[in-house]
């Protein structure tokens, strides 16, 4: 089994989990097992796996020490029933919520929260004693069974937390450090029975090494994806382990000196302590290049595979539009949305019919919205959120924008020219550079050169036949990433790592 190692996965997807489910999707074409893998407690985990079409694909640590990794069996109590009709309860709904406060007689018990509007699926309940405090809070699983118990002292901070098997039985504790005047600060964590005897762990990383080196077969390997908090208890596992770490974005913290800027604290202690791992996997030519340059001893273990990969669709030519820009991209400050509405703005005057559409979402947005307000421009720049599928989006694209400081491939720039909408970026390390050939199939410009942005931009919106040309080259470079050809580079990877 070949194991996808992150830290979670949530209702909004990174560029990381992006690539990640992209990878499980083009594993399972090409006959390779493959498995997400999440180290954080997560009772809405499969419910999110199901939205992004990988059912049954990941499982948490929690979910391995609870039994329940391959279980995908949902249960339904019916508790609204159960309360009223078997406790004879007296169930009471909130306005405008999907909760319920639920009183034995006169005396309120219990403080429920359900996820959906016909009270099916089951968050939490709070218990409370009869001076209404809250004594503990049971959390549970959208498969239907209570997953975590969490007891609080009577100040209200958390003293233990219990994980359940779909038994009831104890099969995980956390035990925290409740001391009134200070946070609840987690101190320990015993594994219950597992396999014939308790174990007890001092850290966090001491409990991943062990739960790593027990999910672990012979002929598995792992494939982490986030390495800040990763690296180093994959490190630490047995010698027949075998992992491969993967680079996501720009590994120097300065892209203008790559040779001496420190390395970026997430893959800092990868590259330091090479040893256990068997292959370090950056996207682009180019980086490795990098890397191979300032680590000529790890060029073994240095291997670019293209984070992303395009497969064949169909292009409606009646539904592209000729004024409509995009960006798929976060608002954090190294996207630079801002240069992007500042651009818009300029071209208004010649262009009062242009439309950016943004999809993404992130802190920065209220400042994008504030811009947006200030120069009356709610017409041109529409805030679309987060989309799980944006085909029928770049059906209709004119052009795309990434004015990133740094990529570490860049995902979106590969899924809009594989649907012929030519993006313009700027030349950053890494990824435009091999995916746009420079006025072929878009523009690369020198970063943060926001005339020359302008002035490409404009140059294409006035040009209905260049915007044609651009897309059609657009879709016949976008072949060198198929699937075929980076479904063979992960073989190459995986074959060579599990011989040796």
């Amino acid at each position: 089994m070949n194991y996808f190692i992150d830290e979670n996965l949530g209702s909004k997807l990174t560029g990381i989990e992006k690539a990640q489910i992209n990878r499980l999707h083009l594993f399972e074409k090409g006959g390779l097992p493959a498995r997400g893998v999440i180290m954080h407690y997560n009772t809405q985990l499969h419910l999110y796996a199901d939205s992004f079409g990988v059912h049954g694909r990941y499982f948490s640590m929690y979910d391995f020490f609870q039994g329940t990794k391959d279980d995908e069996a949902v249960v339904n109590r019916g508790w609204i029933d159960y309360w009223e009709n078997k406790c004879h309860f007296r169930v009471q709904y909130l306005p405008k919520t999907t909760d319920v406060r639920i009183h034995d007689g006169e005396t309120f018990r219990m403080y429920a929260h359900f996820m959906d509007k016909d009270y099916q699926i089951l968050d939490y309940i709070n218990y409370f004693d009869k001076r209404h405090v809250k004594t503990m809070r049971e959390i549970y699983d959208t498969r239907g069974f209570c997953s975590q118990i969490v007891y609080l002292t009577e100040k209200q901070k958390v003293a233990s937390k219990v994980y359940l098997n779909r038994q009831g039985e104890r099969v995980m504790e956390d035990l925290y450090d409740s001391s009134p005047d200070l946070e609840s600060k987690w101190t320990q964590t015993i594994v219950r029975n597992f396999r014939g005897r308790d174990y007890i762990f001092d850290s966090q990383m001491e409990l991943r090494t062990f739960f790593f080196n027990q999910l672990y077969e012979d002929g598995d390997l792992y494939i982490s994806d986030r390495n800040l908090k990763l690296a180093e208890p994959l490190d630490k596992t047995d010698d027949r382990v075998k992992i491969c770490g993967v680079i996501h974005s720009t590994h120097a913290q300065k892209q203008s000196d790559v040779m001496n800027s420190p390395i970026k604290t997430h893959y800092r202690f990868m590259i330091e302590h090479p040893d256990h791992f068997s292959k370090i996997i950056c996207s682009t030519d180019y980086q490795r290049r990098d890397l191979v340059n300032r680590f000529p001893d790890l060029k073994d273990k240095f291997v670019a595979i293209p984070v992303g990969f395009t497969t064949p669709v169909k292009i409606d030519p009646s539904k592209r539009l000729t004024n409509r820009v995009m960006c798929v991209a976060r608002f954090s400050p190294e996207k630079q949305i801002m240069q992007q509405a500042e651009v818009i703005k300029r071209l208004v005057p010649e262009f009062p019919d242009v439309e950016l559409h943004l999809f993404g979402y992130g802190k920065g947005e209220k400042a994008l919205r504030d811009f947006v307000k200030e120069n009356h421009l709610e017409k041109n720049i529409i805030f679309r959120g987060f989309l799980t599928d944006l085909s029928e989006e770049y059906q209709k694209g004119t052009v795309s924008l990434l004015t990133s400081i740094e990529e570490g491939f860049s995902l979106a720039t590969l899924e809009a020219e594989n649907y012929g909408v030519p993006v313009i970026s700027y030349d950053i390390r890494y990824g435009p550079r091999e995916i746009i050939d420079d006025n072929v199939n878009g523009f690369l410009i020198k970063p943060n050169d926001q005339d020359a942005l302008y002035e490409r931009l404009r140059r294409v919106l006035r040009s209905p036949k260049l915007q044609q040309t651009l897309s059609a080259e657009s879709i016949k470079l976008a072949k060198r990433f198929s699937e075929e050809a980076i479904l063979q580079r992960w073989e190459n990877v995986v074959n060579d790592v599990l011989a040796n």
